[in-house]
C-alpha cells in the first residue's frame, strides 16, 4: 500500500511517497515542485500538474493525502491561489483514477506528536523517527506531505508503528 501526501503551495507544492511496510515503513520519495514568481499563473500551474503526473505514473500510489484548507481573511488572493492549486491536483489524480483523502494539519500532527499544536521541527523530529529515516528534511513542503501520507496510511490502518 503507498500513498502520496501533498502539501500544496503556489510557490513550492510539497510531496512525499511512503510505502507501508508489515511493521513501519519507507519514505520512497519526498521533496517539492517550485514555481518561478515572475511566471503567469496557467504556466506555474501546469508546473505543479505535469510534475505530479509524473509522480503519480512513477510511484502509482493507492491514494493520496491533500492537507485541507485553511486560509486567512486578510489574504483572500492567497485562497484563491491555494484553490487552483488544489484544482490542478485533484484533476491529476482523478485522470489516473487514485481517490483523495483529505486530512486536517491538526489531525496530522496530533497523530504523529501528540499534540496538535506541535511545531515544524517537532514535525520533521517525529517523521524521521517513526520513519527510521538516516537523511534530514531538509523543506518543511516536504516533511509536511510525509506527515499527511503518514497520516493518512494510519487513518486508513495500512501503517502501524
Amino acid at each position: 500500500m503507498k500513498a502520496i501526501g501533498i502539501d500544496p503551495g503556489l510557490a513550492m507544492t510539497g510531496f512525499g511517497i511512503i510505502e507501508a511496510l508489515p511493521r513501519g515503513g519507507k519514505a520512497c520519495d519526498w521533496g517539492a515542485i517550485r514555481t518561478e514568481a515572475g511566471c503567469p499563473i496557467p504556466l506555474r500551474l501546469k508546473t505543479i500538474y505535469d510534475e505530479l503526473k509524473g509522480l503519480l505514473e512513477k510511484w502509482k500510489p493507492n491514494f493520496l493525502v491533500l492537507e485541507e484548507v485553511f486560509v486567512l481573511k486578510q489574504f483572500p488572493k492567497a485562497a484563491i491561489q491555494l484553490g487552483e492549486v488544489r484544482g490542478v491536483i485533484y484533476l491529476a489524480a482523478q485522470e489516473m483514477e487514485i481517490p483523495v483523502v483529505e486530512v486536517r494539519p491538526t489531525e496530522v500532527k496530533s497523530a504523529l506528536t501528540g499534540s496538535g499544536r506541535a511545531d515544524k521541527e517537532q514535525m520533521k523530529k517525529a517523521i524521521r523517527q517513526i520513519l527510521r529515516m538516516e537523511t534530514s528534511l531538509s523543506s518543511s513542503h516536504a516533511g509536511d506531505a510525509l506527515a499527511l501520507a503518514l497520516t493518512g496510511l494510519t487513518r486508513n490502518e495500512n501503517f502501524h508503528w
